[in-house]
């Protein structure tokens, strides 16, 4: 990989024009071919060719009335403090599903630890919620606790000798053909040789087997991620690491989730980040919604004022990153039970139809052994992370793409519901395709993930599809365009 390159930056008020020309219907353009994914149009103009009158705008969260959802309440837990959290939208079985870690002020059997040492004696918990806002802790009967084992304690710290945070993050692979080996989990684990990551596995994500080496060595000091990539065709992780004496994110991959290679470094601070600004966790998923899309939610961290607040970051091969400046896109709460800090959960879930973002929230900030945390939730628009806003008339033209179904339709993902969206089709010439114009189209004025645009007299966009490649011109009033897909109604519900 060659060296770290500037991400750009684009401020938000940023208005782009840009005017097709006959250039870009050359012979020589070769389509993108689409593939019943969903395409996002992010930060950047991979699949933009011209826009005009709008404005990249990024990810809106609204925080849910129902916060904290998860609060320390038993014996167990009020051992210590609420420190990392690993939600897993399990969406085989219907569930939301949340280990939960305490960093233990007592040892296993309830009797104090070492004074001031708060990182002895991590404890992981587990609770599962039917609908991802009300929760509950069952008793797992796996681990005891002064005598009793009716407690949600799946496991106390593996490690022989508790030393520093034995972080984890947890996985369902549904490619996995050994069962007992279903749920993987990435630890914090310390051997001979001293510190690193190993790699825990289990039949249903309560009983684990933990290994006795370290699979990756390393400093890697927080919550460190990893999922498939079917990208890549890898495992790849995400891990904590330090250039000139800051935090910042290194990238490693593997075949098999046992044998990694050499973290390389893809995020930092850099020149315009504040001073005291660094990103704490590598805090970053692939969303399976969509085509080449990866997501960072950072938890930066002000060493300054100590607040630790969400800041939003988009990739398309999870190497070269853009990273949101300005406002953080899930800021403290304003005087609440989070208005310390809160630190986002890197993982993709959908709650009610809107993409969640589960976070760990404090009046304090997070190095402050409080007792007061809990878990939130904040939702967006399904897979909105960014848009292209119009605050009046806008459009956006894509590319030239190739359908891969002869009768799809067209969805938008967008918010229309304060305006109106239309769309017309163009052929390779840039004109526009009989039954296929603006005023053919009718109009829109909702928000959704999966909006249909319909054509006066067209059942499907076969006699488009059939002409051979198009483009698509999306025209925006009050209006923000997400991304789109080009697919099968009947199809609608599968990601492929």
């Amino acid at each position: 990989m060659g060296p770290l390159r500037l991400r750009p930056r684009l401020s938000v008020a940023l208005t782009l024009t840009l005017v097709a020309t006959a250039a870009c219907s050359t012979r020589s353009e070769r389509p993108h071919v689409l593939n019943r994914q969903a395409e996002l149009f992010l930060n950047d103009r991979a699949w933009i060719e011209a826009s005009d009158g709008v404005a990249l705008t990024p990810a809106s969260v609204r925080r849910h009335p129902a916060n904290p959802l998860l609060v320390v309440d038993r014996p167990w837990e009020r051992t210590g403090i609420l420190n990392y959290v690993c939600v897993l939208h399990d969406v085989e079985e219907g569930l939301y599903k949340m280990w939960y870690q305490i960093l233990g002020q007592q040892k296993p059997d309830g009797t104090p630890s070492d004074p001031g040492d708060i990182s002895s004696y991590s404890r992981a918990l587990y609770a599962v919620s039917r609908d991802g806002v009300r929760w509950e802790k069952p008793e797992l009967g796996l681990a005891e606790f002064q005598g009793s084992t009716k407690n949600n304690i799946v496991f106390a710290d593996p490690n022989a000798k508790p030393r520093g945070t034995p972080v984890y993050w947890v996985v369902k692979d549904h490619a996995e053909v050994d069962r007992a080996k279903r749920y993987k989990m990435l630890l914090n684990l310390w051997d001979f040789r001293g510190r690193g990551v190993g790699m825990a596995t289990s039949p249903d994500g309560l009983h684990w087997t933990f290994p006795d080496y370290a699979n990756l060595l390393g400093g890697f000091d927080t919550q460190n991620v990893f999922f498939w990539d079917d990208r890549v065709g890898a495992w790849v992780g995400y891990l904590r690491s330090r250039i000139g004496g800051k935090r910042a994110i290194a990238r490693s991959t593997s075949p098999d989730a046992l044998h990694w290679s050499s973290p390389v470094t893809v995020d930092r601070p850099l020149g315009d980040d504040p001073p005291s600004w660094e990103p704490y966790g590598p805090g970053i998923f692939k969303y399976s919604r969509a085509r080449n899309v990866y997501v960072l939610y950072a938890a930066g961290w002000d060493a300054r004022s100590g607040v630790f607040e969400g800041n939003l970051g988009l990739s398309r091969d999870g190497v070269e990153w853009f990273r949101f400046h300005g406002s953080p896109f899930l800021g403290v709460g304003g005087g609440g039970w989070d208005r310390g800090s809160v630190m986002p959960i890197p993982t993709e879930t959908v709650v009610d139809g809107q993409t969640g973002v589960y976070y760990v929230g404090s009046a304090h900030g997070m190095h402050d052994a409080a007792p007061d945390r809990g878990v939130g939730l904040a939702l967006l628009s399904e897979g909105g992370f960014a848009g292209w806003r119009a605050d009046g008339e806008g459009s956006v033209t894509t590319r030239l793409v190739e359908a891969c179904d002869r009768e799809p339709s067209l969805f938008l993902n967008l918010d229309a519901a304060e305006g109106e969206a239309r769309a017309e089709l163009l052929d390779v010439r840039g004109a526009v395709i009989a039954g296929f114009g603006r005023t053919d189209c009718d109009a829109v004025s909702r928000r959704g993930a999966l909006v249909e645009i319909r054509w006066k007299g067209q059942p499907s966009l076969e006699r488009a599809v059939t002409q051979g490649s198009f483009r698509i011109r999306v025209h925006l009033r009050r209006a923000t365009l997400y991304g789109f897909r080009v697919v099968m109604p009947r199809s609608v519900n599968a990601l492929f």
